[in-house]
């Protein structure tokens, strides 16, 4: 029994540390809170957080309440295990912008203010910081948020719940007043209610609710705006404003109105001769195959507007008539009047549009300018405007598109623009663009994304541990042998965080000696590498010519850099090739020096005027030396941080014939052979230069006098 409960509690350790680690990988392991202020309120994500999408029940989205679009926003990160981290960074999106960068203001808290770019349109913006850890690794974070305000509306009479007056067929408008006016869908398009039809629309920057009455009637309704930043309530986001509460009675018109089944008809002004089929609502004192004058006032002499041939009444309520237009005409313009010969007999109303010729299409991409190319990304937001003729009544759709937001601001009657959202998986190759439901012949062309991306998906490795090529900011030192370095292009983390698609690379080598002099080059221009499975895109880039991401470069040298010779430069030039791309391309230069602590060479020199003191004798009888020969195997050292430069001192050990060149047949002359370990100096030494007068010291043993000895003395030496 004691066995198992040894075997369970070490079970359970070896997970809780293996949870340990895995946590510790990811950034919001070290995410404690998040604090956010406004103006007036502050909200935590540990309090306030709510979660939107209930697949993924961990994420959360922190709400936050806004008065003003520009309004600046301090937000507070709080760590655990803040040990591990020595900095945080807030990495830069079109959403926001950052006012003040992180400070940590405690142990365990860091700060910083940002202000939105488009906080009443961006209905689910975020913000992406980054923690760096003490192993040096960049854990990103992404941090949803709900912006949120109360968008209030009231209609401008101030009569509030009391009963309103509507005659049937008769559009009224009233003014309406917002807290946040900016903060309005304004769609020009008629809702449907049970009694009545409504919609909003702007005019010389103000607000009208118009509404139209179905029926001779008197009710109670409710009417709610959409909004582009939700309210919050009872914990909850809601994308409508609070209901307007309104009291109408409906009033029969002195004529009778009559209703048409349509409420827009185009006009072709080219053909006066078509005939378009409507239906009028049926009346007993409506005859059948009877012709009606339709004219725009009720008194005699008004502009002939079209007429109206009866036909056959309908179990529906509704008479068929074809109808001959003249002229246009908009229910602003006052009411229809369908007259039997000069006499009025009933009123009604209609749009009589001309048919909408569009002459022109244009795209605007972010922090660019309008442009006829209708090549747009995925995953882009874009404006497209569209000019022409009648463009206030199109009704412009895209093939496959959910996301459009209609600018209602710059809509006239010459142009209508409108902002779209390309989606960022989106698999077909083109945007069909329709006016309702009549396809226009235009289209968005999708082009996969073509951005020179920075050098961070690279590493590079010769040896040592493999580093990031963007991170790489100075020359690199490396004091063994090179086996190999390896080019490492990781296509996982291409279309990380945004998309820049399919990397056209060049590569050029240069090895260059160590005296300065070129020893080889070598180039390929052809290194494609895709993004990887990681990618959203994936499955939509062609890969036919898509290269190996692992590049060795000894296969494009003859001499490999294992066979380097000491302090041989290699150059390494990474960068995009410049017909790809549209935008400014990056380029690279790593620099890999094959560097020595220390170098082995044998040193020939003639030693003169040496002092020589022999151990057996206790005066420096020897004196001074005529010129001798030494041979030496020894050591120089490097300066450590340069390229090549030598130390001014040497080690080594080998032999001296002392005074070998002294010819002389005098026997006081004292010639030897010796083995000596000797130290130098040459002050005078320069890159490359064989010849030097270096200062010896250092002891030996004469074979001849059988005796050690010691000797400091200048010479000349001969390096090889």
């Amino acid at each position: 029994m004691n066995k198992f409960i040894y075997y369970f509690f070490l079970t359970l350790l070896l997970l809780v540390f293996h949870n340990e680690f895995s946590y510790g990988q990811k950034a919001n392991y070290f995410i404690k809170d998040i604090e956010v202020h406004s103006d007036t309120t502050v909200n935590y994500l540990s309090t306030h957080g709510i979660i939107e999408n209930r697949r993924h029940r961990n994420e959360k989205t922190l709400p936050f309440k806004f008065e003003k679009v520009d309004e600046k926003f301090e937000f507070r990160v709080y760590l655990k295990n803040a040990e591990n981290i020595v900095d945080l960074k807030v990495i830069p999106t079109s959403e926001l912008t950052v006012v003040d960068s992180p400070l940590q203001v405690d142990d365990n808290v860091y700060k910083f203010v940002v202000q939105f770019n488009r906080q009443n349109t961006s209905l689910k913006p975020s913000i992406i910081f980054a923690l760096w850890t003490t192993d040096g690794k960049e854990l990103p974070y992404e941090q949803k948020l709900l912006p949120y305000t109360n968008t209030e509306i009231e209609l401008s009479d101030k009569k509030g719940s009391s009963i309103r007056e509507l005659y049937i067929g008769e559009e009224k408008e009233y003014e309406l007043l917002c807290n946040l006016p900016q903060n309005l869908r304004v769609d020009n398009i008629w809702h449907e209610q049970q009694n009545i039809s409504w919609r909003l629309s702007e005019r010389e920057n103000k607000y009208f609710l118009g509404i139209l009455p179905k029926a001779i009637n008197s009710f109670s309704t409710e009417i709610s705006i959409e909004t582009y930043a939700p309210n919050f309530l009872m914990g909850s986001p809601s994308y409508k404003t609070l209901p307007l509460n309104l009291r109408f009675t409906v009033k029969e018109s002195r004529l009778t109105f009559l209703a048409t089944d349509k409420n827009e008809i185009i006009f072709n002004e080219d053909d006066h001769a078509e005939e378009i089929k409507i239906q009028l609502q049926q009346n007993r004192k409506l005859l059948l195959n009877k012709t009606y004058r339709i004219e725009d006032q009720e008194e005699l002499g008004g502009n002939l507007i079209a007429e109206i041939f009866t036909e056959n009444n309908l179990s529906s309520g509704y008479t068929t008539c074809r109808l001959r237009i003249y002229g246009y005409h908009s229910p602003k313009q006052g009411y229809l009047y369908i007259k039997d010969g000069d006499t009025p007999a009933f009123m009604t109303n209609f749009n009589i549009i001309s048919e909408t010729k569009i002459k022109s299409t244009q795209v605007l991409h972010a922090g660019k300018n309008w442009t006829s190319n209708l090549s747009v990304y995925p995953g882009e937001t874009v404006s497209v405007k569209f000019e022409g003729d009648q463009m206030q009544h199109a009704r412009f759709m895209f093939d496959g598109l959910r996301s459009i937001s209609i600018d209602s601001v710059n809509t006239t009657k010459e142009m209508q623009s409108m902002q779209i959202t390309i989606p960022i998986n989106i698999n077909r190759k083109e945007l069909k663009v329709f006016n309702g439901d009549t396809d226009t012949g235009i289209a968005l062309k999708i082009k996969e994304k073509q951005s020179p991306r920075n050098f961070d998906f690279v590493t590079v490795d010769y040896g040592a541990s493999p580093k990031v090529v963007s991170d790489i900011d100075k020359p690199i030192f490396y004091f063994k042998a090179m086996t190999d370095v390896i080019l490492r292009f990781n296509p996982d983390w291409i279309d990380d965080q945004q998309l820049y698609g399919k990397q056209y690379i060049t590569l050029d080598v240069r090895v260059i000696g160590p005296q300065g002099q070129l020893v080889e080059i070598a180039k390929d221009e052809n290194i494609v590498i895709c993004p990887g499975q990681s990618s959203p895109r994936y499955h939509n880039y062609e890969k036919n010519n898509c290269t190996d991401p692992l590049i060795t470069l000894n296969k494009y040298l003859g001499i490999k850099t294992h066979r380097f010779e000491d302090w041989t430069k290699l150059e390494i030039y990474i960068s995009h090739q410049k017909d790809r791309y549209s935008e400014q391309v990056k380029t690279k230069k790593i620099e890999i020096y094959a560097a020595r602590k220390s170098q082995f060479d044998v040193d020939l020199s003639f030693p003169a005027g040496l002092l020589v003191k022999k151990a057996n004798e206790d005066d420096i009888s020897s004196g001074i030396s005529g010129i001798s020969i030494s041979a030496i195997a020894q050591f120089k050292f490097f300066k450590p941080g340069t390229i090549g430069r030598v130390r001014p001192y040497r080690v080594g050990v080998g032999s001296i014939a002392l005074n070998a060149f002294n010819l002389s047949d005098n026997e006081d002359i004292d010639r030897d052979l010796g083995i000596v370990a000797l130290a130098s100096v040459h002050p005078l030494q320069r890159p490359g230069r064989k010849l030097s007068l270096p200062l010896y010291v250092g002891f030996g043993y004469f074979l001849k006098a059988e005796t050690f000895f010691w000797m400091v003395g200048p010479g000349i030496s001969i390096s090889f």
